[in-house]
């Protein structure tokens, strides 16, 4: 008895590690990319904890839930509603008194990297552009769902988060998600309303894979936008 409990408890933090590590290498990179204390490029910070963290997620791979399709068409549309969303709320946190310093207290400055700005644009520009894409549309969304969803809105209600059934929220986690993630944000009303869009994704199709869907689509366009309109803030 006494084994099956030790090896229960293992099995647990093998699983709560899976669900928060890659999160964690992609963070913890991104703090120190304004300030940059190891000398390197923003090209090579972002193209290495991009490459980092999706490397830990495949390794951890195994404990997340089944890919499933169940509600991929929603997810589509709510990711095209979510661009709209985004863009929009940002610019009206940038008239309204106070939010874009609050953000910038919470955040910091975002580096907003104009991967173009040396003229005419080199095949190593070009390229830093496509990696700069993949890692926005797919390996932010495999990770960030993975914690935000996967993980933390399911831990809110049982440290058991295997056991909670996915899409499963109280009201205090449905808020409380909601509004670590816009703290992680500078773009605080679009983080906002973006997250509670997406949390009604999950409840309503409890399937993580939606919530992977739709945050790709958001930033896959988003990824787009920017660099049709040169609204390098958002990058």
């Amino acid at each position: 008895m006494g084994e099956s409990v030790m090896q229960s408890e293992e099995k647990g933090r093998q699983s709560l590690v899976a669900y928060v590590a890659p999160l964690a290498c992609y963070m913890i990179p991104t703090m120190f990319e304004s300030s940059n204390p190891l000398g390197l490029s923003y090209e090579a910070v972002c193209t290495l904890k991009g490459v980092f963290a999706g490397a830990v997620f495949f390794v951890y791979h195994r404990y997340y839930p089944s890919i499933s399709t169940k509600g991929f068409g929603s997810a589509i549309v709510a990711g095209v509603l979510g661009l709209v969303v985004w863009i929009g709320l940002d610019r009206l946190q940038s008239v309204v008194p106070g939010l874009q310093q609050l953000a910038q207290m919470l955040q910091g400055q975002r580096v907003g990297f104009n991967p173009f700005s040396e003229g005419e644009p080199s095949a190593r520009q070009i390229t830093f552009a496509i990696v700069r894409l993949v890692e926005l549309a797919i390996v932010v969304p495999l990770i960030e769902e993975v914690f935000w969803r996967g993980f933390l809105s399911r831990y809110l209600i049982s440290e058991d988060f295997e056991k909670v059934e996915q899409g499963t929220f109280t009201r205090f986690s449905f808020l409380l998600v909601t509004l670590l993630f816009a703290s992680a944000h500078t773009e605080i009303l679009a983080a906002i309303a973006w997250c509670a869009m997406i949390n009604v994704l999950y409840a309503r199709t409890k399937n993580v894979w939606a919530c992977v869907l739709m945050h790709a689509v958001t930033n896959g366009l988003l990824g787009a936008y920017i660099l049709m309109t040169k609204e390098w803030h958002l990058w």
